[in-house]
């Protein structure tokens, strides 16, 4: 007979189906134990440790204890612990945005899976105004390699800014998604989903402006962020996506973007591969035409070939450097916006039709709100437009340019009111488009040193000319190289 008490107690690990339930009212009172600390870093961090240790999944623990495709050491603490957590921390960091600030960039650097997601979460809940919210998550996001904590970056920290600012958001996408940075590309794309996928976001139009070029160019690095893009749009708004895919692929010059778009179709909903089924299909090329080779016969002999005839070698004459191609301005991409109490027969429009004859100089009346509702279809979805506004217009073409930069390709101002509103408060993410701002420095209508400080903070391509002249820029008109500013 065997004695079971001289056996060794063995533990072995429980299968996944089999691991205890979670006690949820007592993960509810350690949540709310931890809440406690907020404002104790050292003691939160402490409590937070133990609390994920507690509720470690040891059948998913890995001798590395490393999340897969990471380089994240993790708990393997299951999803419903950290959601109780945020739970319970949701409204102290929503009323305390300075130590949420401060807790998640200790969360941040304890390194782990699960304290990165908690950090995410944490500037989630700041307000979009708070102007160390926007540099945390742009480092954060170039840091991580983990595609969970990007991932959380993107949307869950960008909430608050999604919700309440849905401007300044798309200006960060807008930004994410510049034509000469690629590389950020897929964090653009990651952070729009969210607000595609929000049905109180009626506003879908703005966001198809800012993903047209980005589907164009197709990268083959993107197809996978390419679909989920483009099926989640579909299902905002099944017309508007399909119109928008056809005038793509209609009209694009990029070979890349059919090869791109006919591998991710499988992907697509069933009725949007119909809709561009005939728009994929590979285009079978024609074959070249046989010519059948005929022997001349002449006499019963086959003519043989006739050698070529050996030229002298000829000496060779240096190349003539080719001149450098000088750069032709379209000129009915560019346009003039006029002041506020101006039109578009002013001394200024006037003068401009005249050296670029063919481009825009439309009058605009009302309020700025009413301004703007006038210039959008006149631009409409083209691009390449040199925009130059004076005074009030400088205001309207400042304005669309932070919300279209893509659409810009030199935004010129003179003696721009970017101190009036909306500009002045507005919360600013800056745009690369090159910028060049003339200015009176005798301008005693809107002041330089104001909208400079402004200029500077909204564009990071700026060129600022101050000139020995008033708010109408009489003077300086006549003697400035206009060819040269909007080449």
């Amino acid at each position: 007979m065997v004695n079971n008490r001289s056996l060794p107690t063995v533990h072995y690990p429980l299968p996944t189906a089999f691991m205890p339930a979670i006690d949820l009212a007592r993960l509810r009172k350690q949540a709310n134990r931890l809440a406690d600390f907020f404002f104790l870093p050292d003691e939160f961090m402490k409590h937070l440790r133990e609390m994920l240790d507690f509720y470690v999944n040891y059948t998913l623990r890995t001798k590395e204890n490393v999340a897969p495709g990471s380089n994240l050491k993790t708990y393997r603490t299951p999803p419903a612990v950290l959601t109780h957590i945020e739970n319970e921390l949701r409204v102290v960091a929503e009323a305390n945005p300075y130590f949420a600030l401060e807790l998640a960039d200790i969360l941040w650097d304890e390194g782990a899976l699960e304290t990165r997601l908690l950090a995410a979460f944490l500037l989630g809940r700041i307000p979009p105004q708070e102007e160390h919210l926007l540099p945390r998550i742009t480092a954060w996001t170039q840091q991580i390699r983990d595609p969970n904590v990007r991932s959380a970056l993107l949307s869950t920290s960008l909430t608050r800014m999604r919700k309440e600012t849905p401007n300044q958001f798309l200006a960060l996408v807008r930004e994410y998604l510049h034509p000469e940075r690629s590389r950020t590309w897929a964090n653009g794309i990651q952070a729009l989903l969210p607000m595609i996928a929000d049905t109180t976001f009626a506003n879908l139009p703005p966001i198809l402006d800012i993903v047209e070029p980005i589907i164009e160019e197709a990268p083959s690095t993107l197809q996978d962020d390419l679909a989920e893009l483009i099926v989640a749009l579909y299902r905002a708004s099944s017309n508007e996506t399909t119109f928008l895919l056809k005038h793509i692929l209609n009209t694009t010059q990029n070979p890349m973007t059919v090869v791109t778009m006919r591998r991710i179709a499988t992907s697509f909903p069933p009725p949007l591969q119909a809709e561009l089924r005939d728009l994929l299909r590979p285009q079978q090329p024609s074959a070249p035409a046989l010519v059948e080779e005929e022997e001349i016969i002449i006499d019963d002999f086959i003519v043989e070939p006739v050698k070529p005839i050996i030229e002298p070698p000829v000496e060779k004459q240096p190349r003539k450097k080719r001149a450098p191609r000088k750069f032709k301005l379209d000129n009915s991409r560019i346009i003039y916006l006029h002041g506020l109490e101006s039109t578009s027969q002013s001394g200024k429009a006037r003068q401009f039709a005249e050296k670029f004859p063919g481009m825009i100089t439309p009058d605009f009346t009302g309020s700025f709100e009413e301004r703007m509702k006038q210039l959008k279809p006149i631009l409409g979805r083209k691009k390449n437009w040199t925009i130059i506004g004076s005074s009030f217009g400088g205001l309207m073409g400042a304005t669309f340019t932070l919300d279209h930069p893509t659409q810009v390709r030199k935004l010129v101002l003179l003696a721009p009111a970017l101190i009036l509103e909306p500009f002045a408060s507005r919360l600013l993410t800056p745009v690369s488009v090159p910028t060049i701002i003339v200015h009176g420095a005798e301008d005693d209508v809107v002041p330089l040193e104001p909208v400079r400080e402004l200029a500077k903070r909204s564009f990071t391509f700026l060129t600022y000319h101050v000139v020995e002249d008033g708010h109408r820029l009489q003077k300086a008109f006549e003697e400035l190289n206009w060819e040269d500013i909007l080449a």
